[in-house]
């Protein structure tokens, strides 16, 4: 173990001081794009007095002192001593609003729940559900949606129940937990890990500003979101939930506090409704009834024109980020929402925003009237968003020919699933709409700032790429100048889901923000 503790913290130590120069490498390279599109200089920001907290923060010290870190921690564990050091807590945006509480930890103590996590994990994946896709080694998201789908597609008649926890992670109460840590029947866990565990359960934190005048709070209920074991926890606060819902009729998918449970009679969904509000009655977790759909009956007609007046009929159910009906599976509002806040975001970032506040860089519309770098550099990135890193001769490599792509991720990762592609069809006409509207912005914007403009680009010159004059591009390789397309995207990953699978795919992480 404490050899296992001291490679944990060499290799967060590692990937923080990764992520410190990759802080720095993105900041040069913002530096170096505000100039080009504005033409002015770009001062780096003067280096605060943002002081190491404390030593075991510090990723060059624990990289340096592991082995004598990890032996004291060991030592400490052994001796029924050990404790984290207070974490830092920091408020972090939901993408529907409101804000999560989320702890950071001492490296060492990062180290620790990693190693516990893992252990605790493998020692009891067995007793976990197998209706549990979340934190399992062998499991994905995927797995999840197409057991959800499977069902769906299966039977005539489905009614779902869904639910909604309001602030799941901070919810349960520690005495639920330690019915669950001493139920050896249920858990497997030693003495020592017990006690490790519960230090998280009861550690002390602040904000930043506290912190340092040692202010500290002490949790009294739910887990530390930011320690990886949160999530073994979460899943044991869950697993009794799974055990009476298997006893019920039907079938349930849960992935972490995400659960959809799905039956083919009325009176199965009824019980199942009440398995939900047992487990939170017995666990401190409350249900969100604004947002909590319940019982509905999954119809193939639409709620205004199903025949079923006496139970609440739907057209589709929305799970992890996908939309499910009787007869296919596509994108959720939610997440189309957000795919096309990115998109603005992105045309804004572009087109628009170094201009409106600042200037037009010079050099950025040249050599020709079709010729404009910063239309130019929004493609490739919407090109590198919508395929996941991959470039449109890959696209079209695997449509022609069936070539195996190097990776599959990001919203490529969404499209193999995907069966209904209008949803698709229908974003790709919005894409080149709002980035043919940003342009025409764009151009307006120069001419009242009496600068040189491209040449006003319309649809089809976009979806062509003949917007560009490849002649005055004089450089090699010549760049991909037409827009991606979400169904051409959609196609050639369905083509590559049925030829090879998704060993290789990599899933969307659990509370994407794509």
């Amino acid at each position: 173990m404490q050899n296992a503790i001291h490679k944990e913290i060499v290799r967060i130590a590692q990937r923080q001081l990764r992520d410190i120069q990759s802080d720095e490498d993105t900041w040069l390279e913002f530096a170096e794009k505000f100039q080009r599109r504005t033409g002015l200089p770009y001062a780096k920001p003067k280096a605060g007095s943002k002081a190491v907290l404390h030593k075991h923060f510090d990723a060059e010290y624990c990289k340096k002192h592991a082995k004598f870190l990890a032996k004291g921690i060991w030592s400490s564990i052994l001796n029924g001593r050990y404790q984290p050091l207070p974490a830092v807590n920091f408020s972090i945006p939901k993408p529907n609003g409101g804000t999560r509480s989320l702890m950071q930890f001492a490296i060492p103590d990062s180290a620790v729940a990693n190693v516990f996590m893992r252990r605790l994990r493998d020692r009891n994946i067995k007793r976990f559900s197998p209706h549990s896709f979340a934190y399992h080694p062998q499991l994905n998201i995927f797995d999840a949606i197409i057991d959800t789908r499977k069902y769906i597609a299966s039977s005539d008649k489905i009614f779902s129940v869904q639910v909604d926890f309001t602030d799941y992670f901070e919810s349960i109460r520690h005495k639920y937990f330690t019915e669950l840590l001493t139920n050896r029947e249920l858990f497997s866990i030693t003495d020592a890990e017990r006690d490790v565990v519960w230090s998280f359960l009861k550690h002390q934190f602040a904000m930043r500003l506290q912190y340092s005048k040692a202010l500290f709070d002490r949790r009294q209920r739910g887990t530390p979101q930011g320690s990886s074991l949160s999530l073994i926890l979460a899943n044991l606060a869950n697993h009794n939930l799974d055990l009476s819902l298997e006893r019920q009729g039907g079938k349930f998918v849960r992935f972490a506090e995400d659960v959809t449970a799905l039956c083919e009679n009325y009176d199965d969904a009824v019980e199942i409704e009440k398995q939900f509000y047992k487990h939170c009655s017995g666990t401190g977790i409350n249900i969100n009834f604004k947002k909590s759909p319940g019982i509905n009956l999954l119809s193939k007609n639409t709620p205004e024109n199903s025949i079923d007046h006496e139970i609440r009929s739907v057209h589709n159910i929305d799970y992890l980020g996908y939309r499910f009906t009787k007869d296919s599976l596509t994108l959720s509002d939610k997440t189309i929402t957000r795919i096309k806040r990115k998109i603005s975001k992105l045309c804004s970032i572009y087109l628009i925003q170094y201009g409106r506040q600042f200037s037009f860089g010079p050099g950025r519309v040249g050599k020709s009237p079709n010729f404009d770098w910063d239309l130019l550099g929004l493609i490739s990135e919407l090109r590198n968003y919508m395929y996941g890193g991959l470039s449109e001769s890959n696209i079209r490599s695997m449509l022609s020919g069936g070539n195996k792509f190097r990776k599959m991720n990001g919203l490529m990762s969404f499209y193999a699933l995907l069966e209904d592609h209008k949803v698709l069809a229908d974003l790709d006409g919005w894409l080149v709409n709002t980035v043919r509207r940003a342009h025409s912005h764009r151009v307006s914007l120069m001419i009242r700032k009496g600068h040189p403009v491209p040449a006003r680009v319309n649809n089809g010159s976009l979806i062509s790429g003949k917007w560009m004059d490849a002649d005055a591009w004089d450089g090699t390789p010549v760049p991909e100048f037409e827009l991606p397309s979400f169904v051409r995207g959609w196609r050639s990953a369905r083509k590559y889901y049925y030829t090879f699978g998704l060993k290789d795919v990599r899933p969307p992480a659990y509370g994407y923000d794509y």
